[in-house]
Formats: C-alpha cells, structure tokens, sequence
C-alpha cells in the first residue's frame, strides 16, 4: 500500500494565511472598524495619534446612549467619518450658556477629560461656540460634541446627527504613534516618499510610539 504524503509545510502555511486573512475581512466588514484621530477634538481622553478600535456591532441592536463616543459619518460632507460624544438623544432639549451644558433644562457634569482650552466666553451674537439657544433633538437623531470643547466641529455647527449615519462605538486605543511635524510627508511621486517615511519611522519608531496609551478606554 502506499503512503499518503505528508502535507507540505509550505501550503499548510498558505492555508492558514488565508483562514487567517478571511477572518480577518469578516472583522473588518461586520464587527469591526479601525480610526485614526487625526486632530485633538477630542483631547483628553483620546489623542491625534491614537488608532482606535470600533465594535460595528454596538448599535445592530439599540441605539447611541448618552455619553457614548462614537464614530459617525459628517451630515454634510459624503463619506467624511468623524468622532464625538454623545450628549443627547431623540427627544431631548440642548441649550449651552456660557460653556455649560443643558439638557432638558439640567447641567450636565463635565467630566475631568472634557477639555476648554479657552477660558475666554464668546457672546452668542459673535459665535456658537459658548452659548447656543435651546433646540430639541429630532427622533432618530443623536446631539453630539468634541470632549476638546473650545476647537472643535460638531452638532452646534452641523446639528444633531441621523442614528444611521452612526457607524460604531468606541472601544479602546490598540495603537498610538506620536504626531511628528518632520516627518515626510504622503505626496507625489509616491513611491520616493514611501522610502522616506518607512525608513524614517524605522529610525524613529522608540520615540514615536506612545506605549502608555495601548488600551486605553475610550470610554
């Protein structure tokens, strides 16, 4: 009788790459999505820098609940994903006077993250940024702000946001690498600056990634 050979360690390799890779896609489409901040909106609780990991299913079966940060797709702008925190849900009445927040007519407590990088109070005839009238929040739609209040571009520039256009919510911080002005930068001819910034980043790798911010709760 002969013997059956052996699998090659070579194609049980190749094998488990793609399981590896399939499972990896069926993630990435259906449970969950990777962000990157690329600005301090949201300082000080997540940085630029810092990828965060995203549960898609979060919302599959409820909605948004205050206090939740969440990564949403911009009312306006087509394809524009963006962060924030929900402050309040359908139904509910926003007023903010003088920085503070109402919700149907009660302060909300700023928690120690909530960052005002201005103390300067703007007049309500010169900016929304500090006061903002009283507005009820449509069924099916969540209120949301930036935790860095004073920079930040959220529902008092483009109102509340649809809960479909809501893609997940927040987990944790799985990477963070430190914003570098010297870096090279992404421009064409592509294939020069990729050496550059691959071999950079090398060079700089201990001093660009921001270990203590691994696992961080974006709660």
């Amino acid at each position: 009788m002969k013997r059956k050979k052996s699998p090659n360690r070579r194609t049980e390799f190749i094998k488990i790459a793609i399981i590896v890779v399939i499972i990896g896609l069926v993630l990435r489409l259906f449970v969950f999505m990777p962000y990157q901040l690329k600005d301090a909106d949201m300082e000080n609780l997540l940085f630029e820098g810092d990828f965060l990991l995203v549960s898609k299913l979060a919302y599959k079966f409820g909605e948004p609940e205050i206090g939740d940060v969440v990564v949403f797709e911009h009312p306006f702008k087509i394809g524009e994903i963006r962060i924030g925190r929900v402050i309040a849900t359908g139904g509910k009445t926003v007023e903010i006077m003088g920085k503070v927040i109402y919700v149907d007519g009660e302060p909300v407590e700023e928690v120690d993250y909530v960052k005002h990088s201005d103390q300067k109070i703007i007049p309500e005839k010169f900016s929304n940024r500090d006061f903002f009238p009283p507005v009820r929040v449509p069924a099916g739609t969540v209120y949301i702000l930036c935790d860095n209040r004073d920079i930040s571009h959220d529902s008092r520039d483009f109102g509340a946001v649809n809960v479909e256009n809501v893609k997940g919510k927040g987990m944790f911080v799985y990477w963070s690498w430190k914003p570098d002005p010297n870096s090279p930068r992404w421009e064409s001819p592509y294939i020069f600056p990729a050496v550059k910034i691959l071999f950079y980043n090398l060079f700089h790798f201990p001093s660009r990634v921001r270990w203590e911010r691994l696992g961080a709760s974006s709660k």
